[in-house]
């Protein structure tokens, strides 16, 4: 390389010249090698993960936009002799350009840059970009040397430091930029940085003066400009591609962090609304799992207890759908409200399910606490609610539990155990009424495991064929010759042996298998009624009378189900007797009526069993097409020694004459009873006194042998 002479030139001296088109292309390249650093210095700090590699994908396309511009800048020189360029100082000058690159780039990465860093990082790279300029104008070879002016080379250099101070600050700064017209600035600062980077260039040339006599050594080794072309549009390219990966980059980060922080949003919003009844604004059902996890686990450690209060509305159901569902939902709201006005102290109150909540109480837990606080809601309770200027007063049935109950289980289990027991005890509150409260005691844990094995089994015992039909007989209380027989289920248990309706009629209705247990009944009756009519005249005349349920009733596909049986049995339907109670009846007496007739006028016979203990008025017994009319029990078994007995027994045998309809009395436990009630009118007697129900094959040899 030669020397550098400093020597202020005297007239002997080449003229040079400069292409302006090759100058403002030299300057434009200079922009975006600034505006191409000025976005990857974004993309260090910004990108935590590729910050290495985008470190070096800027050095090197920084380094050769810095390089290109110096090339095209040398293009645009030129002398009135050959010009070539050396290929090793040509490179060396790259070199140079890429690793001052790299180093502004560090300066940019670090969290901060005070002045003196800012100096001494700007004095370096200033330096650096003289070095540069000045090697590549060596690597023209030209003798005798080029003769630099003292005055513009020391410019040159000034504005390469002052152009370096200024780009690090300005590419910091921007880098860092939250806010504003990002690509405005950028655009501003590339141009003023561009501009700064060519006028060293420039001003560099400017100082450099070529003797008359010189002649250029590297002229024959680049003979073919086209390779400096060619490097040059190379270079452009390598930053418009850097430049474009870099906006892609971004792009997709902004989108990314876009996504994911309404990613997060979402997923926080989504466990609000998990933690949260959106109804009511109390706790839902997971938050309240994860609060009393929390409680029990804390109490276990310091020996304190809690209990958890089930609250449960009775008749929603009723009142909802004489309302509308708006007016349950604000129902449901001022009631929550209440239950944070009654239990200010509660750690959660939470909506269990529809119209069921929860209230879980601390220290002090002990029965009378829990009793003022209970007696306290209630008393909040008789304030009738107001929906639509309507007022609606409601009750609360309560089953509770304290946490000692569950003190053989930790964790989620203990969570999970109290609320089970909380509702096993509200179950019970239920069997016994509405407006009540009960807490949990153990002997209903083997309650509730007895019922649910039962309900299991019983599913098993519709395939299985452990259901039989039992017939008590009823007699004419003259002439104790069989009429009827009353059809009751058994259920021949594998286990616990033959089981009546009492232990498990309850089950069926509470897990849903009520219907299909009165429509096997149903189906079986039909079934018997039709070999009686097949086998002969003995027992073709007697009738089956099988009890229907309020539910079964008031089934709107009732009716035609009866009939569907009856047809494909092709039994006489006047044989078959439905057998319904007064609250059956009087549920809803006008769909009850409805039923009834068309059922009557295909034939079959309808008695109104529990007679005497329901609420019917006579009015309502008038419209309804009964033919038979069941005394009650409670009336029957007492009545030798109750003479009010007898008197009600002896009034309701008045009223039915005046309807026509025929009386039967259940629960006769003797003959001596049996005779009185035949002396009062009865017409049939049924009880374990004239016979114990039977299997139908006992029964049709008992009325065979009668």
């Amino acid at each position: 390389m030669t020397d550098i002479i400093l020597s202020f030139p005297n007239t002997d001296m080449l003229t040079g010249s400069h292409d302006a088109g090759l100058v403002m292309l030299s300057m434009l390249v200079a922009a975006l090698a600034s505006y191409t650093t000025l976005t990857l210095s974004n993309r260090i700090v910004a990108s935590a993960k590729g910050s290495h590699l985008w470190l070096g994908f800027g050095a090197l396309s920084m380094g050769t936009g810095i390089w290109s511009m110096h090339f095209i800048g040398m293009l645009a020189f030129d002398l009135p002799i050959p010009l070539g360029y050396d290929l090793t100082l040509t490179i060396l000058s790259l070199v140079i350009a890429t690793a001052l690159s790299g180093f502004a780039l560090m300066q940019i990465r670090s969290p901060q840059l005070p002045m003196h860093r800012l100096l001494t990082a700007g004095i370096l790279m200033g330096l650096a970009i003289a070095a540069m300029h000045y090697v590549g104008m060596a690597a023209m070879l030209m003798a005798p040397g080029i003769v630099y002016q003292p005055v513009y080379f020391a410019l040159s250099i000034a504005i390469a430091i002052a152009a370096a101070t200024a780009a690090l600050y300005i590419a910091f700064h921007l880098s860092r930029q939250p806010h504003g017209p990002i690509l405005l600035y950028r655009l501003v600062a590339a141009a003023i940085m561009g501009l700064a980077i060519a006028s060293m260039h420039y001003t560099g040339m400017l100082a450099a003066n070529f003797p008359a006599d010189s002649i250029c050594l590297a002229a024959g080794s680049t003979d073919q400009p086209w390779i400096v072309w060619a490097v040059a549009l190379t270079s452009i390219v390598v930053l418009g591609g850097t430049l474009i990966a870099a906006l892609f980059d971004s792009r997709f980060e902004t989108v990314t962090t876009h996504l994911s922080h309404s990613l997060r949003e979402a997923t926080e919003e989504l466990k609000q609304m998990a933690r949260t009844d959106q109804l009511t604004g109390l706790a839902s059902r997971a938050l309240l799992m994860e609060t009393l996890d929390d409680i029990i686990a804390s109490g276990t450690l310091t020996d304190r207890r809690c209990a958890a209060l089930l609250i449960d509305l009775d008749n929603f159901k009723l009142v909802n759908s004489s309302l509308n569902h708006a007016d349950g939902d604000e129902l449901l709201r001022q009631l929550a409200r209440t239950l944070r006005d009654s239990f200010p102290e509660s750690p959660i109150i939470a909506r269990f399910s529809g119209d069921t909540f929860v209230v879980i109480l601390e220290e002090p837990c002990d029965a009378p606490d829990i009793l003022r606080q209970i007696d306290t809601f209630r008393a909040a309770l008789w304030q009738p609610f107001l929906l639509q200027g309507r007022e609606i007063s409601v009750t609360a049935t309560i089953g509770i539990a304290v946490s000692a109950t569950c003190k053989a289980h930790t964790g989620n289990a203990a969570a999970r155990m109290m609320i089970d027991h909380a509702e096993k005890a509200l179950y019970e509150a239920k069997t016994e009424g509405r407006n009540r409260f009960r807490f949990f005691e153990e002997k209903m844990q083997d309650t509730a495991k007895r019922e649910f094995d039962l309900q299991r089994d019983l599913r098993k015992a519709f395939l299985d064929g452990e259901l039989e039909l039992f017939l008590q007989p009823k007699v004419c209380a003259k002439s104790g010759i069989i009429r009827s027989a009353e059809a009751l289920v058994r259920w021949r248990h594998p286990v616990h042996g033959l089981l009546l309706p009492g232990e498990f009629l309850g089950i069926a209705e509470k897990f849903g298998l009520l219907s299909m247990l009165e429509g096997w009944t149903l189906n079986e009756a039909c079934q018997i009624l039709s070999r009686w009519r097949a086998n002969g005249a003995t027992h073709r005349d007697l009738s089956l009378a099988v009890n229907i349920s309020a539910s079964q009733f008031c089934d709107p596909g009732f009716v035609e189900k009866v009939l569907d049986i009856t047809r494909s049995y092709d039994i006489a339907p006047e044989r078959l007797i439905l057998e319904i109670t007064e609250h059956s009846a009087m549920r809803d007496p006008v769909t009850a009526a409805a039923a009834m007739r068309q059922l009557t006028e295909a034939g079959i016979t309808f008695s109104i069993d529990d007679f005497g203990t329901g609420h019917s008025s006579l009015v309502q017994l008038k419209r309804l097409p009964f033919a038979e009319l069941k005394i009650d029990r409670s009336f029957i078994t007492d009545m030798a020694n109750n003479a009010e007995d007898r008197q009600i027994v002896e009034a309701i045998v008045l009223i039915a004459r005046q309807f026509g309809l025929r009386v039967v009395a259940e629960g006769v436990e003797d003959r001596d009873t049996g005779a009185m009630l035949a002396d009062i009118g009865i017409n049939l007697l049924q009880g374990f006194g004239i016979a114990m129900p039977m299997p139908c094959s006992e029964f049709e040899a008992v009325s065979l042998a009668a």
